[in-house]
């Protein structure tokens, strides 16, 4: 019995670690999408000023 409760909650803990990476890893990519976005659109209004 005591196995049975010893896995079930290294699984509960183990999927709460790893939301909290997923979503982490989540964050940093739209980050880096955002920081894309407003690279190309100072050059897009850089060209427009040629």
């Amino acid at each position: 019995m005591s196995e049975l409760l010893f896995f079930l909650l290294g699984m509960m803990l183990g999927g709460c670690v790893m939301a909290v990476m997923l979503c982490c890893l989540q964050i940093n990519r739209i980050r880096a999408y955002e920081a894309e976005i407003q690279r190309l659109l100072q050059k897009i209004k850089q060209d427009e000023e040629k």
